[in-house]
């Protein structure tokens, strides 16, 4: 919840970030990869709040958390034990695609 989520393949188009998420009608905090979960995008600025799904962007487009220099630095520090393998080759991706030094 409040991750900055975009869509690379719409030339990184911000949408806004996620408000909730639910799993079965259920609200929680976060979700892992495989689980169908409904999400909730709210935007942040007068940009983001223009987008509108259909118009800017659709079903088949992959939603990508936003990440930055600051948010892995934040993450290396304060989470670097609790991430899995999996988990760090996902933000080693993510830098790739930002292409993020």
């Amino acid at each position: 919840i409040g991750t900055p989520i975009c869509i690379p393949s719409r030339e990184f188009i911000d949408i806004g970030r996620i408000a909730s998420i639910e799993i079965n009608n259920k609200s929680v905090n976060h979700a892992m990869k495989g689980q169908e979960v409904a999400i909730k995008i709210v935007g942040c600025n007068s940009e983001e709040k223009q987008k509108t799904f259909g118009r800017h962007f659709d079903i088949d487009d992959e939603l990508v958390s936003h990440i930055s220099r600051r948010s892995i630095d934040v993450l290396n520090t304060n989470h670097r034990d609790d991430l899995s393998m999996e988990e760090r080759k996902l933000v080693a991706t993510l830098k790739r695609l930002f292409k993020i030094q």
